[in-house]
Order: structure tokens, then C-alpha cells, then sequence
């Protein structure tokens, strides 16, 4: 009678921690890129940064650097 049922379901451990480690990647690099995001929006809103800031260059290049000493 076995040969009529289908087999269980047996999820490959190895795939679901692959899943769980991608998952866990992608999530990191989401809050990293929120966190940048923030900082450049704190940042402009200071005039640290942008066009009109005195603490660019011509270019954008800028001279100010956070936590570094010129």
C-alpha cells in the first residue's frame, strides 16, 4: 500500500539555512542602506553637504570629513 501515497515533505536542512543566511544578508544591507540614507539626509539638512554648502569644493568634492581632522 506504500507505493499509493505520496512521501512527507522533508525540507533539506542545508537549503533552509541558506535561506535563513540570505534572508538574514539582505536585511543587513537594507539597514545599512537606511542608515547611510539617514546620515546623508542629517547631513544635508546641516549644510554639511550639497551644492550651497561651504564645505564643498567646486565639483562636490568637499573638504569636510566627518570624524577626520584637515
Amino acid at each position: 500500500m506504500g507505493i499509493f501515497r505520496t512521501p512527507k515533505y522533508r525540507p533539506d536542512p542545508e537549503a533552509e539555512r541558506r535561506r535563513e543566511e540570505q534572508r538574514l544578508e539582505e536585511e543587513r544591507i537594507k539597514k545599512e542602506q537606511e542608515e547611510a540614507l539617514e546620515r546623508y539626509k542629517s547631513r544635508f539638512a546641516k549644510g554639511l553637504i550639497g551644492s550651497r554648502s561651504l564645505f564643498t569644493r567646486a565639483g562636490g568634492g568637499g573638504f569636510y570629513t566627518e570624524g577626520e581632522e584637515t
